[in-house]
């Protein structure tokens, strides 16, 4: 068993009853924090909140603010969590561009409560108006002379507006007197620690359910058998969708009553989550190699119309296991669940899936003469190794499409 930690800020309404809390990420009871990574800090707070904690012994009947990084609102993500349970807070230093403001209106149309956080009336801002539900007043960051008439024109949108990092009761009063809704600060709490105890997962059986994700031919019955080999992992699914938050008619006792309930897609997530949470003590990089990897063989297959893309890109991704796992290779095969073709493709870079590895791996070390593959020209071959990193960028937390 291991000890973690949520932070948990309470938000007020202008009645001073809570409203809301934000969770944080925190590593000890002591409420320090260096954040490197802010999407293993993400994916930590969804999990120790969700998961393992449990999301009615944090913030009760009330909402969670979660803070998310642009990866997870990118390629229109899957949110694994009810709509009327949380608020998506999109954080400052996210660039506004086409493709995120079209994420956070779909979003927003399926019924997802959205915030902007530590808002300080810049124009960027601007085409995400339409679709938030609140909007986080950043308070040190405000000029008091125009703020009466900034706060006016935000009055044209549907919008809450709540003022954080409030530290004295006169700025309370001030952001009252100017009719904001919400209010969140020092002068009224600091965040509090929650803490709880973490069951480990079996590593191994993490990633052999990711492998039979990938699968086209996966079936209730194969994922009930993988997931049984750990009983971290079947505890923790089972907690989840027997907790008030799902709320079920009746309570689910099988892993495959669950599997079939959850669908495949959140099933897919919450195991991406906790693979992305749990590669803390590896380099960042080595994750993200290894999805350039899988993401570049499941191109060049698609693009020389030459086999299974999604079988590819399941192959490049276990191919990377050494890397993720620290164990030989050789080792980590002989464990997991796939085909002969995969494995030889895997260990000998044999057949039309090997040869992606083998080009995959060429540029990865930058080996260029040895970067070919199926006929594909070398500017085309090229174009898909872009195309893999910034794909791979945006999957730490999804890996598959």
């Amino acid at each position: 068993m291991q000890n973690i930690f949520i932070g948990r800020q309470a938000i007020f309404d202008r009645e001073m009853a809570t409203y809301a809390y934000e969770l944080l990420y925190r590593e000890s009871s002591s409420g320090g924090v260096i954040v490197t990574d802010g999407d293993m800090a993400t994916s930590s707070v969804m999990l120790n909140a969700f998961v393992e904690i449990g999301l009615e012994n944090v913030v009760g009947s009330h909402l969670a603010f979660i803070n998310l990084t642009r990866n997870f609102f990118k390629d229109e993500p899957y949110i694994p969590f009810e709509k009327d349970q949380v608020v998506l807070e999109i954080l400052e230093d996210i660039k506004v561009d086409q493709q995120l403001v079209e994420t956070v209106a779909k979003l927003s149309a399926d019924g997802y409560c959205i915030a902007l956080d530590d808002y300080a009336f810049e124009s960027h801002w601007d085409p995400l108006l339409l679709h938030v539900n609140i909007i986080k007043v950043e308070v040190p960051a405000v000029d008091r002379q125009s703020i009466e008439s900034q706060v006016k024109q935000l009055r044209q949108y549907d919008v809450k507006l709540l003022a954080e990092k409030i530290e004295t009761e006169e700025e309370h009063q001030f952001y009252l007197d100017l009719g904001f809704d919400l209010f969140q600060g020092y002068y009224f709490s600091r965040p509090q620690i929650i803490q709880g105890k973490r069951l480990a997962e079996n590593q191994l059986v993490i990633l052999q359910l990711l492998a039979c994700l990938n699968d086209p031919k996966i079936t209730v019955a194969d994922l009930e058998r993988i997931i049984a080999q750990d009983a971290a992992l079947s505890y923790k699914i089972l907690r989840h969708i027997n907790s008030a938050a799902v709320a079920l008619p009746r309570k689910l006792d099988r892993i495959g009553e669950a599997v079939v309930y959850l669908g495949l897609q959140q099933i897919r997530t919450w195991a991406n989550l906790i693979v992305l949470s749990r590669t803390g003590d590896k380099p960042q990089e080595l994750l993200y190699s290894a999805l350039v990897r899988a993401c570049m063989c499941g191109q060049l297959i698609e693009r020389g119309g030459c086999g299974d893309p999604l079988m590819a890109y399941t192959a490049g991704l276990l191919s990377a296991l050494d890397l993720l796992l620290g164990s030989p290779l050789e080792t980590i095969m002989q464990e997991l669940p796939v085909s002969d073709e995969i494995k030889c493709a895997i260990m000998q870079h044999e057949g039309i899936i090997g040869g992606a590895i083998s080009c995959a791996l060429a540029y990865e070390q930058q080996q260029w003469e040895g970067a070919a593959f199926a006929g594909l020209d070398s500017a085309t071959i090229s174009e898909i190794f872009v195309n893999s990193s910034h794909q791979a960028f945006s999957l730490t937390t999804l890996m598959v499409e």
